[in-house]
């Protein structure tokens, strides 16, 4: 059958030029157009990376064949930990609430979290039409902005000024029809908020990366960085955000130079929060490259010639189990990690050969890591090759999201065969849903 599918999904980066790296939401959507399926995909007018507002308004835009955007404007902002932020996300979800109601009804959704204001309301338009949902667990909001809080007495005031959002968040779990997400150990979290077991259509589909974007031939090195041909390139590609430890790679940096290493050269693109302050403890580095922001033929020639991958990332505890898109983006060019990432990733990377882990914070641990990896080209050639394997193996987008899109074509012909069971769809009364009425569901349920 042909679907028609809702994406709603606000938090990355638009393909609306060429060069921008597809992430988990386009390629989804790619995959359902190439298969003949129609896609409308739910987006902000703000893009969250650059902090950039790219539409002056609300509107539908087409982006490709069987591909849609849906655009919501809300009111932007500056920071990732906001007020500003939480207000833009409740503006943007009332938006889609309101919207929602016009169109024709899809045969399925797909709501990303974050944001769970949104994915309340997919959930809730979903329960109201007997339209399946599913929750797609990106990231763990609202644990992660508690996290980030750190002083116990705010964490507590957080807790309770959030106490709604919670409620909000185990509602929208509890009456998704299926939990997917990044990694088992966010599949867990999720069953837990929701207060269930795994049931049929709960997944886990990786992040992944498409290697096709890189775009440019490997032999390409970009103009900025042919006077570094001589030297081992140590990449950090991504925002500057604080979920990284950018400071410690200057540090780490600043310690190689006055070691008298003359061989190697860090190389932090992107942009972000952090931008100003890594600019301002770099200067006067000679072996730090800051370029910026880079489209993806530029990031690929970068790929080609990287010699390690950096992932120095600050999580919080809630988060050890985070598969990021950076690790198999470096995986996919063969360069081995040296990351601060724990629980299933730092697992990968033991067991696998894919690089060293070391403990986030920990500079003697970085430096030695990275030095090791320099000394020891053999070692680094192996883990190169392991790196391409378990890339090709669990990484590959191109699988990992034919995989995802054929389990949303199982669920929507279970639907449209009216064969949705009680555990997919749960209570056919859910009173838990605030200021909505009992509906009585076109859906058969198993009492």
């Amino acid at each position: 059958m042909i679907m028609n599918v809702w994406l709603v999904e606000t938090g990355e980066p638009l393909p609306l030029q060429p060069g921008v790296r597809k992430m988990r939401t386009a390629l989804l959507a790619d995959n359902l157009a190439a298969r003949g399926h129609q896609v409308r995909w739910w987006v902000s007018a703000f893009e969250h990376q650059r902090k950039l507002m790219l539409f002056a308004g609300d509107r539908e835009v087409a982006l490709s064949p069987g591909i849609t955007l849906q655009v919501m404007r809300g009111c932007g902002y500056g920071s990732n930990i906001s007020l500003a932020r939480y207000l833009d996300h409740r503006l943007v979800a009332r938006k889609f609430r309101l919207r929602a109601r016009d169109l024709e009804p899809p045969d399925l959704i797909v709501a990303a979290l974050p944001c769970y204001h949104l994915a309340f309301e997919a959930v809730r338009y979903g329960r109201q039409l007997n339209v399946p949902v599913l929750v797609d667990i990106l990231d763990l909001w609202p644990d992660l902005l508690l996290a980030k809080l750190g002083n116990p007495l705010l964490h507590k005031l957080g807790q309770a000024a959030l106490a709604c959002d919670y409620a909000r968040l185990h509602t929208l779990l509890k009456g998704a029809t299926g939990l997917l997400a990044v990694s088992r150990g966010y599949l867990h979290w999720a069953l837990k908020k929701a207060a269930r077991s795994a049931r049929e259509w709960d997944r886990v589909f990786l992040l992944g990366y498409q290697t096709r974007s890189n775009g440019s031939p490997p032999h390409r090195l970009p103009e900025w960085l042919r006077e570094r041909r001589g030297q081992k390139l140590l990449l950090f590609i991504g925002t500057f955000g604080f979920s990284y430890e950018l400071r410690l790679l200057v540090a780490a940096a600043r310690r190689l130079a006055a070691a008298g290493r003359r061989d190697v050269c860090f190389v932090m693109v992107g942009t972000g929060e952090q931008a100003e302050t890594v600019r301002r403890e770099s200067a006067g580095l000679s072996n730090v490259v800051l370029p910026g922001w880079l489209d993806g033929a530029e990031i690929g020639s970068l790929l080609a010639h990287g010699y390690l991958g950096l992932a120095p990332y600050r999580l919080a505890p809630c988060e050890q189990d985070r598969l990021p898109y950076k690790p198999f983006e470096y995986l996919s060019a063969g360069l081995p990690l040296v990351s601060s990432l724990a629980g299933e990733m730092a697992a990968h990377i033991t067991n696998h050969g894919l690089g060293i882990n070391y403990r986030a914070g920990d500079l003697e641990g970085l430096c030695q890591a990275i030095a090791s990896l320099l000394d020891d080209p053999a070692g680094r050639a192996r883990m190169s090759l392991n790196a391409r394997a378990f890339f090709k193996d669990h990484g590959d987008a191109d699988r990992i999201y034919a995989g995802y899109a054929g389990h949303l074509e199982s669920l929507a012909a279970a639907a449209a065969g009216r064969c949705l069971h009680k555990t997919m769809v749960g209570p056919a009364h859910p009173a838990t849903w605030p200021g909505e009425r009992p509906r009585v569901s076109l859906l058969k349920a198993d009492s």
